[in-house]
């Protein structure tokens, strides 16, 4: 009976364990597209003249030079 429920502790830590990891890794899968689709923005707004790199990379955290890279 002991064991039973030893094993049973176990199974559920797992489960828990799997749940939240899957949980989490949604959230930084959603925190990453968002960050994706800002940057996609930014570089076509630079593209169309509508904004100049130094702006854009500022307002992304990130240097001129980084910018210009990826355009």
């Amino acid at each position: 009976m002991r064991e039973e429920q030893v094993l049973l502790a176990q199974d559920y830590a797992l489960e828990t364990a799997r749940a939240e990891g899957l949980g989490q890794g949604l959230e930084r899968g959603k925190v990453e597209g968002r960050e994706e689709r800002k940057l996609f923005a930014f570089l076509d707004i630079v593209r169309q003249g509508l904004l100049t790199s130094e702006v854009a990379s500022q307002q992304l955290g990130m240097s001129v030079s980084e910018f210009e890279a990826l355009l």
